[in-house]
Protein backbone atom coordinates (compact mmCIF):
# COMPACT_ATOMS: atom_id res chain seq x y z
CA UNK A 1 0.00 0.00 0.00
CA UNK A 2 2.94 2.59 0.69
CA UNK A 3 4.60 1.55 -2.55
CA UNK A 4 1.25 2.26 -4.30
CA UNK A 5 0.91 5.38 -2.85
CA UNK A 6 4.28 6.47 -3.78
CA UNK A 7 4.38 5.59 -7.18
CA UNK A 8 1.20 7.41 -7.30
CA UNK A 9 2.25 10.99 -5.69
CA UNK A 10 5.26 10.74 -8.06
CA UNK A 11 3.03 9.58 -11.21
CA UNK A 12 0.93 13.03 -10.14
CA UNK A 13 4.43 14.94 -9.68
CA UNK A 14 5.32 14.05 -13.08
CA UNK A 15 2.38 14.67 -14.94
CA UNK A 16 1.49 18.37 -13.30
CA UNK A 17 5.63 19.27 -13.85
CA UNK A 18 5.12 18.09 -17.83
CA UNK A 19 2.78 20.02 -17.52
CA UNK A 20 3.89 23.22 -15.95
CA UNK A 21 6.88 22.95 -18.01
CA UNK A 22 4.36 23.17 -21.30
CA UNK A 23 2.47 26.14 -20.62
CA UNK A 24 4.54 29.15 -20.73
CA UNK A 25 4.27 29.42 -24.40
CA UNK A 26 2.49 31.79 -26.90
CA UNK A 27 -0.06 31.25 -28.81
CA UNK A 28 2.40 30.55 -31.82
CA UNK A 29 0.96 27.76 -33.58
CA UNK A 30 -0.88 27.72 -36.64
CA UNK A 31 -3.88 26.42 -34.66
CA UNK A 32 -7.01 27.51 -36.30
CA UNK A 33 -8.98 26.74 -32.68
CA UNK A 34 -6.45 28.64 -30.26
CA UNK A 35 -6.08 31.53 -32.67
CA UNK A 36 -9.79 31.52 -32.62
CA UNK A 37 -10.21 31.13 -28.56
CA UNK A 38 -7.17 33.82 -28.96
CA UNK A 39 -9.56 36.47 -30.66
CA UNK A 40 -12.59 35.66 -28.98
CA UNK A 41 -10.93 36.58 -25.57
CA UNK A 42 -8.87 39.67 -26.76
CA UNK A 43 -12.28 41.07 -28.59
CA UNK A 44 -14.45 40.22 -25.31
CA UNK A 45 -11.64 42.66 -23.83
CA UNK A 46 -11.67 44.95 -26.55
CA UNK A 47 -14.73 45.60 -27.51
CA UNK A 48 -17.17 44.09 -25.19
CA UNK A 49 -17.17 41.48 -21.84
CA UNK A 50 -20.91 40.05 -23.13
CA UNK A 51 -20.47 36.33 -23.42
CA UNK A 52 -23.69 35.65 -25.25
CA UNK A 53 -21.72 37.51 -28.16
CA UNK A 54 -18.41 36.61 -28.66
CA UNK A 55 -16.67 37.96 -31.65
CA UNK A 56 -14.14 36.36 -33.90
CA UNK A 57 -11.60 38.26 -36.21
CA UNK A 58 -12.87 36.67 -39.81
CA UNK A 59 -15.54 38.96 -39.39
CA UNK A 60 -15.37 40.71 -42.79
CA UNK A 61 -17.41 43.88 -42.48
CA UNK A 62 -19.58 42.68 -39.97
CA UNK A 63 -19.37 42.70 -36.04
CA UNK A 64 -18.29 39.14 -35.68
CA UNK A 65 -21.05 37.27 -33.48
CA UNK A 66 -20.23 33.60 -34.14
CA UNK A 67 -22.02 30.25 -33.56
CA UNK A 68 -19.31 28.38 -30.98
CA UNK A 69 -19.85 25.96 -27.87
CA UNK A 70 -21.03 28.58 -24.50
CA UNK A 71 -17.77 30.73 -24.49
CA UNK A 72 -16.94 30.69 -20.99
CA UNK A 73 -13.27 29.14 -21.16
CA UNK A 74 -12.63 32.26 -23.79
CA UNK A 75 -14.76 34.28 -20.95
CA UNK A 76 -12.60 33.48 -18.28
CA UNK A 77 -9.36 33.97 -20.16
CA UNK A 78 -10.42 37.89 -20.69
CA UNK A 79 -11.83 38.32 -17.56
CA UNK A 80 -8.11 37.53 -16.70
CA UNK A 81 -6.69 39.77 -19.50
CA UNK A 82 -8.83 42.57 -17.59
CA UNK A 83 -7.27 42.41 -14.76
CA UNK A 84 -3.48 41.07 -15.79
CA UNK A 85 -3.47 42.88 -19.33
CA UNK A 86 -3.61 40.27 -22.55
CA UNK A 87 -0.74 37.75 -22.43
CA UNK A 88 -1.17 34.44 -24.09
CA UNK A 89 -0.08 32.22 -21.67
CA UNK A 90 -3.50 33.26 -19.60
CA UNK A 91 -4.89 30.75 -21.71
CA UNK A 92 -2.54 27.88 -21.03
CA UNK A 93 -2.29 28.13 -17.56
CA UNK A 94 -6.33 28.34 -16.99
CA UNK A 95 -6.41 25.33 -19.41
CA UNK A 96 -3.57 23.86 -17.20
CA UNK A 97 -5.02 24.33 -13.79
CA UNK A 98 -8.23 22.46 -15.57
CA UNK A 99 -5.63 19.60 -16.59
CA UNK A 100 -5.07 19.01 -12.76
CA UNK A 101 -8.99 18.64 -12.06
CA UNK A 102 -9.46 16.19 -15.21
CA UNK A 103 -6.26 13.62 -13.65
CA UNK A 104 -7.89 14.47 -9.92
CA UNK A 105 -11.66 13.60 -10.73
CA UNK A 106 -10.33 10.49 -12.92
CA UNK A 107 -8.50 9.38 -10.01
CA UNK A 108 -11.30 9.17 -7.71
CA UNK A 109 -13.29 6.92 -10.65
CA UNK A 110 -10.56 4.55 -11.05
CA UNK A 111 -9.79 4.62 -7.08
CA UNK A 112 -13.99 3.59 -6.42
CA UNK A 113 -14.38 1.21 -9.08
CA UNK A 114 -11.00 -0.58 -9.41
CA UNK A 115 -8.31 -2.65 -7.61
CA UNK A 116 -5.68 -0.91 -6.40
CA UNK A 117 -2.98 -2.05 -8.55
CA UNK A 118 -5.58 -1.03 -11.26
CA UNK A 119 -6.54 2.30 -10.29
CA UNK A 120 -2.93 3.60 -10.59
CA UNK A 121 -1.95 1.83 -13.77
CA UNK A 122 -5.43 3.18 -15.25
CA UNK A 123 -4.32 6.85 -14.04
CA UNK A 124 -0.76 6.03 -15.45
CA UNK A 125 -2.41 5.53 -18.68
CA UNK A 126 -4.54 8.29 -18.35
CA UNK A 127 -2.35 10.94 -16.83
CA UNK A 128 0.25 10.31 -20.05
CA UNK A 129 -2.19 9.86 -22.91
CA UNK A 130 -0.79 12.44 -25.71
CA UNK A 131 -4.35 13.12 -25.91
CA UNK A 132 -5.09 14.10 -22.87
CA UNK A 133 -1.45 15.99 -22.54
CA UNK A 134 -2.34 18.00 -25.46
CA UNK A 135 -4.93 19.51 -24.08
CA UNK A 136 -3.79 20.28 -20.90
CA UNK A 137 -2.25 23.46 -22.25
CA UNK A 138 -4.20 23.91 -25.24
CA UNK A 139 -6.23 27.33 -25.53
CA UNK A 140 -9.20 25.36 -26.64
CA UNK A 141 -12.52 24.54 -24.62
CA UNK A 142 -11.69 20.88 -24.99
CA UNK A 143 -10.17 21.28 -21.28
CA UNK A 144 -13.07 22.23 -19.85
CA UNK A 145 -15.09 20.34 -21.42
CA UNK A 146 -12.58 16.83 -20.09
CA UNK A 147 -12.79 18.45 -16.74
CA UNK A 148 -16.61 18.26 -16.83
CA UNK A 149 -17.28 15.75 -18.68
CA UNK A 150 -14.78 13.13 -16.33
CA UNK A 151 -16.65 14.76 -13.14
CA UNK A 152 -19.91 13.61 -14.70
CA UNK A 153 -19.48 9.97 -14.88
CA UNK A 154 -17.35 9.68 -11.47
CA UNK A 155 -20.31 11.25 -9.72
CA UNK A 156 -22.85 8.97 -11.71
CA UNK A 157 -20.37 6.02 -11.18
CA UNK A 158 -21.23 7.27 -7.03
CA UNK A 159 -24.19 7.62 -7.53
CA UNK A 160 -25.08 3.82 -8.79
CA UNK A 161 -23.46 2.94 -5.99
CA UNK A 162 -24.89 4.88 -3.16
CA UNK A 163 -28.62 5.93 -4.81
CA UNK A 164 -27.36 9.75 -3.36
CA UNK A 165 -29.30 12.21 -4.62
CA UNK A 166 -26.53 15.07 -4.13
CA UNK A 167 -24.33 12.65 -6.62
CA UNK A 168 -26.78 12.33 -9.24
CA UNK A 169 -27.46 15.99 -9.30
CA UNK A 170 -23.64 16.86 -9.35
CA UNK A 171 -23.46 14.80 -12.04
CA UNK A 172 -26.49 16.24 -13.98
CA UNK A 173 -24.90 19.77 -13.52
CA UNK A 174 -21.38 18.49 -14.91
CA UNK A 175 -22.95 17.30 -17.70
CA UNK A 176 -24.48 20.57 -18.41
CA UNK A 177 -21.37 22.26 -18.26
CA UNK A 178 -19.52 19.72 -20.40
CA UNK A 179 -22.16 19.87 -23.12
CA UNK A 180 -22.05 24.03 -22.88
CA UNK A 181 -18.02 23.58 -23.03
CA UNK A 182 -18.32 21.40 -26.36
CA UNK A 183 -21.60 19.75 -27.54
CA UNK A 184 -19.56 16.50 -28.60
CA UNK A 185 -19.99 15.82 -25.06
CA UNK A 186 -23.67 15.03 -25.16
CA UNK A 187 -23.03 11.60 -26.46
CA UNK A 188 -22.36 10.84 -22.27
CA UNK A 189 -26.26 10.50 -21.78
CA UNK A 190 -26.10 7.36 -23.92
CA UNK A 191 -24.00 5.77 -20.91
CA UNK A 192 -25.67 7.57 -18.37
CA UNK A 193 -29.17 5.78 -19.67
CA UNK A 194 -27.81 2.46 -20.34
CA UNK A 195 -26.52 2.40 -16.68
CA UNK A 196 -30.06 3.81 -15.56
CA UNK A 197 -31.79 0.99 -17.18
CA UNK A 198 -29.80 -1.62 -15.83
CA UNK A 199 -30.04 0.10 -12.27
CA UNK A 200 -33.64 0.55 -12.48
CA UNK A 201 -34.77 -1.36 -15.19
CA UNK A 202 -38.49 0.24 -17.01
CA UNK A 203 -39.34 2.43 -13.56
CA UNK A 204 -36.56 4.73 -14.11
CA UNK A 205 -39.27 6.05 -16.85
CA UNK A 206 -41.80 6.27 -14.35
CA UNK A 207 -39.38 8.39 -12.00
CA UNK A 208 -39.68 12.07 -11.62
CA UNK A 209 -35.86 12.23 -11.02
CA UNK A 210 -35.17 10.98 -14.44
CA UNK A 211 -36.69 13.79 -16.34
CA UNK A 212 -35.53 16.24 -13.49
CA UNK A 213 -31.88 14.82 -14.28
CA UNK A 214 -32.49 14.85 -17.95
CA UNK A 215 -33.34 19.00 -17.65
CA UNK A 216 -30.95 19.88 -15.75
CA UNK A 217 -28.45 18.13 -18.15
CA UNK A 218 -29.73 19.39 -21.30
CA UNK A 219 -32.43 22.55 -21.19
CA UNK A 220 -29.06 24.77 -20.50
CA UNK A 221 -27.35 23.66 -23.63
CA UNK A 222 -30.23 23.43 -25.72
CA UNK A 223 -31.20 27.16 -24.77
CA UNK A 224 -27.63 28.11 -25.24
CA UNK A 225 -27.37 26.25 -29.09
CA UNK A 226 -30.54 27.53 -30.25
CA UNK A 227 -29.02 31.22 -29.79
CA UNK A 228 -25.81 30.15 -31.33
CA UNK A 229 -27.54 28.91 -34.29
CA UNK A 230 -29.49 32.52 -34.40
CA UNK A 231 -26.17 34.32 -34.78
CA UNK A 232 -25.44 32.14 -38.01
CA UNK A 233 -28.54 32.50 -39.26
CA UNK A 234 -28.15 36.37 -39.05
CA UNK A 235 -24.38 37.04 -39.28
CA UNK A 236 -23.05 33.69 -41.43
CA UNK A 237 -20.13 33.07 -39.02
CA UNK A 238 -19.24 29.12 -36.81
CA UNK A 239 -16.65 27.56 -35.62
CA UNK A 240 -17.59 24.29 -37.52
CA UNK A 241 -21.33 23.65 -36.39
CA UNK A 242 -23.29 24.84 -38.98
CA UNK A 243 -20.67 25.68 -41.81
CA UNK A 244 -19.45 21.84 -41.78
CA UNK A 245 -21.06 18.84 -42.64
CA UNK A 246 -19.87 15.90 -39.87
CA UNK A 247 -22.60 13.32 -40.63
CA UNK A 248 -22.01 9.86 -41.13
CA UNK A 249 -23.64 8.58 -44.63
CA UNK A 250 -24.36 5.57 -46.51
CA UNK A 251 -20.62 6.13 -48.01
CA UNK A 252 -19.47 4.87 -44.45
CA UNK A 253 -20.27 1.05 -46.22
CA UNK A 254 -18.11 2.01 -49.74
CA UNK A 255 -15.68 4.45 -48.54
CA UNK A 256 -13.07 2.28 -46.15
CA UNK A 257 -11.63 5.93 -45.41
CA UNK A 258 -13.87 6.28 -42.22
CA UNK A 259 -13.52 3.14 -40.61
CA UNK A 260 -9.96 2.95 -41.04
CA UNK A 261 -9.46 6.62 -40.35
CA UNK A 262 -11.29 6.54 -36.82
CA UNK A 263 -9.61 3.06 -36.16
CA UNK A 264 -5.96 4.15 -36.88
CA UNK A 265 -6.51 7.71 -34.26
CA UNK A 266 -8.21 5.21 -31.81
CA UNK A 267 -5.08 2.96 -31.95
CA UNK A 268 -2.34 5.49 -31.96
CA UNK A 269 -3.73 8.52 -29.83
CA UNK A 270 -6.14 6.63 -27.73
CA UNK A 271 -4.66 2.92 -26.71
CA UNK A 272 -1.05 3.79 -27.07
CA UNK A 273 -0.74 0.76 -29.95
CA UNK A 274 -0.26 -2.02 -27.88
CA UNK A 275 -3.05 -1.29 -24.66
CA UNK A 276 -6.15 -2.45 -26.82
CA UNK A 277 -4.47 -5.92 -26.26
CA UNK A 278 -4.02 -5.39 -22.35
CA UNK A 279 -7.64 -4.27 -22.15
CA UNK A 280 -8.76 -7.40 -24.32
CA UNK A 281 -6.65 -9.09 -21.52
CA UNK A 282 -8.43 -7.35 -18.73
CA UNK A 283 -11.88 -8.16 -20.40
CA UNK A 284 -11.79 -11.73 -20.39
CA UNK A 285 -10.21 -12.50 -17.06
CA UNK A 286 -12.51 -9.89 -15.33
CA UNK A 287 -15.70 -9.93 -17.87
CA UNK A 288 -17.92 -10.47 -14.87
CA UNK A 289 -16.49 -7.47 -12.98
CA UNK A 290 -18.91 -4.49 -12.58
CA UNK A 291 -15.84 -1.74 -13.71
CA UNK A 292 -15.32 -3.95 -16.94
CA UNK A 293 -19.33 -3.35 -17.98
CA UNK A 294 -19.02 0.34 -16.95
CA UNK A 295 -16.10 1.47 -18.84
CA UNK A 296 -17.21 -0.97 -22.03
CA UNK A 297 -20.00 0.92 -22.15
CA UNK A 298 -18.69 3.75 -22.04
CA UNK A 299 -16.58 3.17 -24.79
CA UNK A 300 -19.48 2.01 -26.77
CA UNK A 301 -21.04 5.57 -26.22
CA UNK A 302 -17.74 7.05 -27.11
CA UNK A 303 -18.39 4.59 -30.29
CA UNK A 304 -21.57 5.83 -31.50
CA UNK A 305 -20.42 9.63 -31.36
CA UNK A 306 -16.86 9.07 -33.87
CA UNK A 307 -19.17 7.03 -35.85
CA UNK A 308 -22.23 9.24 -36.18
CA UNK A 309 -19.65 12.58 -36.82
CA UNK A 310 -17.18 10.00 -38.92
CA UNK A 311 -16.83 12.61 -41.68
CA UNK A 312 -14.80 14.67 -39.44
CA UNK A 313 -13.26 12.30 -36.61
CA UNK A 314 -11.72 10.08 -39.04
CA UNK A 315 -9.59 13.07 -40.41
CA UNK A 316 -5.86 12.73 -38.76
CA UNK A 317 -6.10 17.10 -37.85
CA UNK A 318 -9.21 16.03 -35.97
CA UNK A 319 -7.63 13.43 -33.13
CA UNK A 320 -8.57 15.07 -30.54
CA UNK A 321 -12.00 14.46 -30.83
CA UNK A 322 -11.34 10.85 -29.38
CA UNK A 323 -10.48 12.54 -25.95
CA UNK A 324 -13.48 11.06 -24.80
CA UNK A 325 -12.60 7.48 -25.24
CA UNK A 326 -9.38 7.35 -23.36
CA UNK A 327 -10.69 7.75 -19.80
CA UNK A 328 -12.91 4.24 -20.47
CA UNK A 329 -9.84 2.89 -22.80
CA UNK A 330 -7.47 3.78 -19.45
CA UNK A 331 -9.86 2.11 -16.75
CA UNK A 332 -9.81 -1.40 -19.25
CA UNK A 333 -5.76 -0.99 -19.57
CA UNK A 334 -6.16 -0.43 -15.37
CA UNK A 335 -8.06 -3.62 -15.28
CA UNK A 336 -6.08 -5.68 -17.60
CA UNK A 337 -2.75 -5.01 -15.83
CA UNK A 338 -3.95 -5.13 -12.20
CA UNK A 339 -5.08 -8.96 -13.53
CA UNK A 340 -1.79 -9.73 -14.93
CA UNK A 341 -0.19 -8.54 -11.56
CA UNK A 342 -2.86 -10.68 -9.08
CA UNK A 343 -2.13 -13.42 -11.55
CA UNK A 344 1.19 -13.26 -10.76
CA UNK A 345 1.08 -13.14 -7.28
CA UNK A 346 -1.47 -16.35 -6.93
CA UNK A 347 0.43 -18.49 -9.32
CA UNK A 348 2.92 -20.71 -7.14
CA UNK A 349 4.86 -22.42 -10.04
CA UNK A 350 8.02 -20.69 -11.02
CA UNK A 351 7.60 -21.06 -14.42
CA UNK A 352 3.81 -22.17 -15.29
CA UNK A 353 1.21 -20.14 -17.74
CA UNK A 354 0.04 -17.86 -15.33
CA UNK A 355 3.23 -16.86 -14.45
CA UNK A 356 4.45 -16.62 -17.90
CA UNK A 357 0.88 -14.73 -18.92
CA UNK A 358 1.36 -12.47 -16.51
CA UNK A 359 4.68 -11.07 -17.35
CA UNK A 360 3.33 -10.60 -20.87
CA UNK A 361 0.97 -8.25 -19.57
CA UNK A 362 3.20 -6.32 -17.66
CA UNK A 363 5.52 -6.27 -20.50
CA UNK A 364 3.27 -5.41 -22.99
CA UNK A 365 1.63 -2.48 -20.40
CA UNK A 366 4.92 -1.03 -20.30
CA UNK A 367 5.80 -1.42 -23.45
CA UNK A 368 2.07 1.03 -24.33
CA UNK A 369 3.56 3.49 -21.60
CA UNK A 370 6.40 4.04 -23.24
CA UNK A 371 4.98 4.42 -26.94
CA UNK A 372 2.60 7.09 -25.01
CA UNK A 373 5.59 8.73 -23.52
CA UNK A 374 7.58 8.79 -26.37
CA UNK A 375 4.44 10.73 -28.75
CA UNK A 376 4.51 13.32 -25.33
CA UNK A 377 7.86 13.64 -25.85
CA UNK A 378 7.41 14.58 -29.36
CA UNK A 379 4.20 17.12 -29.04
CA UNK A 380 6.10 18.71 -26.68
CA UNK A 381 9.42 19.25 -28.74
CA UNK A 382 7.04 20.64 -31.57
CA UNK A 383 5.13 23.21 -28.86
CA UNK A 384 8.49 24.51 -28.61
CA UNK A 385 9.85 25.01 -31.87
CA UNK A 386 9.52 28.33 -33.71
CA UNK A 387 6.64 27.76 -36.23
CA UNK A 388 7.63 29.34 -39.05
CA UNK A 389 4.22 30.72 -40.11
CA UNK A 390 3.94 32.29 -36.66
CA UNK A 391 8.04 33.71 -37.43
CA UNK A 392 7.00 35.03 -40.58
CA UNK A 393 3.87 37.07 -39.30
CA UNK A 394 6.32 38.86 -37.12
CA UNK A 395 8.46 40.19 -40.26
CA UNK A 396 4.82 40.84 -42.50
CA UNK A 397 3.52 42.90 -39.48
CA UNK A 398 5.34 46.28 -40.75
CA UNK A 399 4.81 45.83 -44.25
CA UNK A 400 0.93 46.24 -43.90
CA UNK A 401 1.10 49.95 -43.70
CA UNK A 402 -2.34 51.08 -43.81
CA UNK A 403 -4.87 49.91 -41.01
CA UNK A 404 -8.02 47.93 -42.54
CA UNK A 405 -9.40 44.84 -43.02
CA UNK A 406 -7.24 42.14 -44.89
CA UNK A 407 -8.18 38.78 -46.81
CA UNK A 408 -5.85 35.79 -46.05
CA UNK A 409 -6.10 32.38 -47.27
CA UNK A 410 -8.11 29.86 -45.45
CA UNK A 411 -9.14 26.02 -46.33
CA UNK A 412 -11.36 24.36 -48.96
CA UNK A 413 -14.79 25.39 -48.79
CA UNK A 414 -16.00 21.78 -49.26
CA UNK A 415 -14.43 17.94 -49.07
CA UNK A 416 -13.15 15.37 -51.28
CA UNK A 417 -16.96 14.57 -51.46
CA UNK A 418 -18.61 17.98 -51.89
CA UNK A 419 -19.69 18.39 -48.25
CA UNK A 420 -19.25 21.70 -46.81
CA UNK A 421 -16.11 22.35 -44.78
CA UNK A 422 -14.73 25.14 -42.11
CA UNK A 423 -12.81 26.72 -44.11
CA UNK A 424 -12.03 30.05 -42.15
CA UNK A 425 -8.39 29.70 -40.84
CA UNK A 426 -7.99 32.45 -38.29
CA UNK A 427 -4.06 32.11 -36.88
CA UNK A 428 -2.82 34.99 -39.38
CA UNK A 429 -5.41 37.42 -38.02
CA UNK A 430 -4.75 36.70 -34.63
CA UNK A 431 -0.68 37.20 -35.14
CA UNK A 432 -1.27 40.00 -36.69
CA UNK A 433 -3.65 41.40 -35.12
CA UNK A 434 -6.32 42.64 -38.04
CA UNK A 435 -9.45 41.35 -39.25
CA UNK A 436 -10.83 40.58 -42.46
CA UNK A 437 -11.87 37.83 -44.94
CA UNK A 438 -10.48 34.26 -46.03
CA UNK A 439 -10.67 33.14 -49.25
CA UNK A 440 -11.42 29.64 -49.95
CA UNK A 441 -8.47 27.87 -51.35
CA UNK A 442 -10.61 25.67 -54.02
CA UNK A 443 -12.29 29.45 -55.29
CA UNK A 444 -9.75 31.36 -55.87
CA UNK A 445 -9.77 33.69 -58.51
CA UNK A 446 -8.79 36.87 -58.95
CA UNK A 447 -12.30 38.48 -59.93
CA UNK A 448 -12.76 36.65 -56.39
CA UNK A 449 -9.83 38.84 -54.76
CA UNK A 450 -11.37 41.72 -56.52
CA UNK A 451 -14.84 41.39 -54.76
CA UNK A 452 -12.87 41.29 -51.11
CA UNK A 453 -11.27 44.59 -52.58
CA UNK A 454 -14.49 46.00 -53.35
CA UNK A 455 -15.58 44.99 -49.38
CA UNK A 456 -13.03 47.06 -48.22
CA UNK A 457 -9.77 44.16 -47.87
CA UNK A 458 -6.44 46.16 -48.28
CA UNK A 459 -3.87 43.32 -48.55
CA UNK A 460 -4.06 39.97 -49.77
CA UNK A 461 -1.81 37.82 -46.99
CA UNK A 462 -1.12 34.47 -48.96
CA UNK A 463 0.04 31.29 -48.26
CA UNK A 464 1.86 30.01 -51.22
CA UNK A 465 1.01 26.10 -50.55
CA UNK A 466 -2.64 27.43 -50.75
CA UNK A 467 -2.15 29.50 -53.72
CA UNK A 468 -0.83 26.41 -55.47
CA UNK A 469 -3.94 25.01 -55.50
CA UNK A 470 -5.01 27.03 -58.43
CA UNK A 471 -2.26 26.51 -60.96
CA UNK A 472 -1.54 29.95 -62.50
CA UNK A 473 -3.29 31.93 -59.81
CA UNK A 474 0.48 33.46 -58.21
CA UNK A 475 1.26 34.57 -61.91
CA UNK A 476 -2.06 36.45 -62.46
CA UNK A 477 -1.61 38.10 -58.75
CA UNK A 478 1.81 39.15 -59.40
CA UNK A 479 1.10 40.66 -62.59
CA UNK A 480 -2.08 42.71 -61.39
CA UNK A 481 -1.22 43.80 -57.57
CA UNK A 482 1.93 45.14 -56.18
CA UNK A 483 3.99 42.36 -53.99
CA UNK A 484 4.97 44.26 -51.21
CA UNK A 485 6.32 41.20 -48.91
CA UNK A 486 7.56 37.52 -50.34
CA UNK A 487 9.00 34.83 -48.50
CA UNK A 488 8.74 31.12 -48.25
CA UNK A 489 5.13 30.45 -47.11
CA UNK A 490 3.67 33.90 -47.40
CA UNK A 491 3.28 36.51 -49.96
CA UNK A 492 1.68 39.94 -49.63
CA UNK A 493 -0.48 41.87 -51.75
CA UNK A 494 -1.29 45.61 -52.13
CA UNK A 495 -4.78 45.70 -52.96
CA UNK A 496 -4.82 49.32 -53.26
CA UNK A 497 -6.75 50.32 -56.64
Amino acid sequence: MKARRVILVALFAAAVLLRVADTFRPLDRASWRESDIGSISRNFTREAMDPFYPRIDWRGTGPGYAEMEFPLYPFTVAAVYEVFGIHDEAARIIAMLLSLGVLAFFWFLARDILEPNAAVAAFAFFAFNPLIFEISTAAQPDGLTMFAYVASAYFFARWIRSDSRGDLFASAAFTSLAILAKATAAHIGLLFAALWLKKEGLAAFRSLRTYAFAAVALIPGIIWYVHAKNLWLTYGNSLGLSNEYHWVGLDLFSNPYFVLGILRNEIVWVWGAFGIVIAVSGIILARREKAVSFALIWLASVAVFLIVACRTTADDWANYYHLFAVAPASLLIGVGFGKGVSLFKETKARFSAGVVLAALIVAVSLAAFFFDLRAIRSLFLDHHKLEPAFAEAQQIGPYLRRDGLILVSGGACVDADGYALAYNASYMFYWLDRKGFNICSDRQTVAAVEGFRALGAQYFVAQKSDLAHAPGFEAELVSKFPVTYDASDFIVFDLRP
